[in-house]
């Protein structure tokens, strides 16, 4: 094979696994190092390979001493052979000899060819981490190789990425060959390669696909604040709007609702409720409740508990399903929320009229202080009535026993 040819093939196979010819050549250094060291059995330490692009030609140069009688080949050079090169060279001196890389053994060649494949493939495992410790953190696509008992191997073009069951949704079956969005959770280096793992559970899966989805959102005119996740079932993402013209939840609804529409196909299923921001807490607790409609919110900020009142056809979609609803909106807010229907409340709070002592005057008194039900009264205990207007230890202890008798 020509230098010329060599050069070509370099380029070419350097296109093909996106590669520099700087980074090949040095893999062909090392393979010739290899074979050299296989043909003689010695260390290619005085090997040097000549590489001339502008030329197009790679020489490989080995320095040998000049001997009466050559024992070792692989160090030695006679001096016969040594002023073909230099006519005033002695016995004694050293001279770099050209090697043809043709006259290396079969086995030898392997064994070179063996050590360059070698270099390519950790060259190119280093390249793919690189690549991918960038993303991290970021949404990539791919499409589905094959589906195994605890994950699912996502192709990711140059190499897979690894999606564990607990990152799957658990609506979606991950079909061969589907399209598929995920989120970079981490990526490490591993023996075989770069291993990355994949998630469509993590919140910032969701606030990714808010920013593809949404251009308000990818530009920054919408931010999202913060986003809870029962992932596969619901999520709530709070959002705000950095300019006054700008509706934040209409933003990411979209025309009839096609943005979201857009982001729910990807969810397979997953409700997500999209809440406005507020500085104000009690609104930020009604907020946090959407879809339900909230009637009243009173907040008691020394046990950071939020008693939410609502219509009675609204309870159970304040709640939600298992409690799912009430539950995202705790941890968005950091509020206890205890949610009543005005039904509940009336039937609760009849038992107080028939206590001994107790009028109307001082039912008033208790609901202002956020005694509502029955339950937060055993919730409070007597010694809590007592910061009521109107209610004497012994009245305090009279509501107590009766609340208490009810609850049980």
């Amino acid at each position: 094979m020509q230098d010329s040819e060599f050069f070509f093939l370099l380029d070419r196979i350097g296109r093909e696994r996106g590669l520099s010819v700087d980074t090949l050549l040095e893999s062909v250094k090392e393979a010739l190092s290899s074979a050299y060291k296989k043909k003689y059995n010695q260390p290619a330490l005085d090997l040097r390979v000549v590489v001339d692009e502008a030329q197009g030609r790679i020489q490989v140069m080995v320095t040998k001493e000049i001997v009466k009688k050559i024992e070792n080949p692989a160090r030695e050079i006679s001096l016969e052979e040594a002023r073909r090169i230099d006519k005033k060279l002695s016995l004694g001196d050293q001279v770099e000899v050209e090697i043809d890389p043709v006259q290396f053994s079969r086995i030898a060649a392997s064994t070179g060819k063996y050590v360059m494949m070698q270099q390519i493939v950790e060259v190119e495992k280093d390249m793919i981490y690189e690549e991918f410790k960038k993303k991290e953190g970021e949404m990539v696509s791919g499409t589905v190789r094959y589906r195994a008992d605890h994950f699912v191997l996502i192709d990711l073009g140059r190499t897979e990425g690894i999606l564990p069951e607990r990152e799957q949704l658990a609506n979606r079956r991950y079909r061969q060959g589907e399209r598929v969005r995920a989120y970079i959770l981490r990526v490490t280096r591993e023996p075989k390669g770069p291993r990355i793992i994949l998630s469509q559970t993590h919140p910032s899966f969701l606030e990714k696909l808010f920013e593809l989805e949404v251009p308000e959102v990818g530009e920054g005119i919408v931010k999202v604040r913060e986003i809870k996740r029962d992932a596969g079932r619901r999520a709530k993402v709070v959002v705000e709007s950095k300019e006054e013209k700008v509706d934040p939840v209409g933003a990411c609804v979209g025309v009839r609702g096609s943005r979201i529409k857009a982001i729910l196909i990807e969810l397979e299923g997953e409700r997500v409720d999209i809440i406005r921001h507020s500085e104000d807490p009690a609104m930020f607790v009604r907020n946090s409740l959407k879809p339900a409609e909230v009637l009243q919110v009173k907040l008691d900020e020394t046990s950071r508990r939020a008693k939410v009142i609502v219509a009675d056809d609204q309870l159970s979609l304040a709640i939600g399903s298992g409690g799912e609803n009430v539950k995202l909106a705790a941890k968005l807010t950091g509020w206890q929320i205890d949610i009543r229907s005005v039904g509940q409340i009336k039937e609760e709070a009849i038992f107080l009229k028939d206590l001994p002592g107790v009028g109307e005057k001082t039912v008033k008194s208790l609901n202002e202080c956020g005694f509502l039900t029955a339950k937060d009264i055993v919730r409070e205990g007597a010694e809590g009535l007592l910061k009521v207007p109107g209610i004497g230890p012994k009245t305090a202890q009279r509501i107590f026993n009766k609340a208490k008798e009810m609850t049980d």
